[in-house]
């Protein structure tokens, strides 16, 4: 098992999209590698940050922020998944590096996680419970069009089918 980080950090180093930015949070330092931050607040401190993020794509021609990803690298409790999903959706504001990120109903945010069994039913009925509370919020990101839910047996196979799966969301090469 990698250190905490690294997973994330190899698989979004590793997706290169033509035409869109990658940006996340673990790796080596550089322009695309930064925090994304969820928060209450434009000009925010540590204390108006509702959760933090590990992969955002970015459309270059638009701005569009297509995906949110938030990796469990170890676990797929189900309290972690809605404290991903809800420290995001509750926030009015999404940053990287302090940049603002713009996000809608042609945003989609993913939680990952790991366990070896899949469940299902149970994923999917976070999902369908969170569907129902976003119509709900008033806040600016709950206007974030669709909810995942994934899991994976493994590390491995979470590095070859994530990126598929950012693939498809992302409608890249299809």
């Amino acid at each position: 098992m990698k250190k905490h980080g690294e997973l994330t950090a190899e698989i979004a180093n590793g997706l290169k999209f033509a035409g869109y930015d990658v940006y996340y949070d673990h790796g080596m330092s550089g322009d695309k590698v930064g925090k994304i931050v969820s928060t209450i607040e434009k000009e925010y401190g540590k204390q108006d940050e509702l959760s933090q993020l590990d992969i955002a794509i970015v459309e270059q021609s638009s701005g569009k922020t297509l995906v949110l990803v938030e990796i469990e690298e170890t676990s797929d409790r189900p309290k972690t998944f809605l404290g991903d999903i809800f420290g995001v959706l509750f926030g009015d504001h999404i940053f990287f590096k302090r940049e603002k990120l713009n996000v809608g109903s042609f945003t989609t945010l993913i939680v990952v996680g790991i366990s070896e069994v899949e469940h299902k039913k149970r994923n999917d009925h976070i999902k369908a419970q969170v569907d129902k509370i976003k119509g709900q919020l008033d806040t600016q990101n709950s206007v974030i069009g669709n909810v995942m839910i994934e899991t994976y047996t493994d590390e491995k196979e979470l590095s070859e089918r994530l990126p598929l799966v950012l693939k498809e969301v992302c409608k890249i090469g299809l």
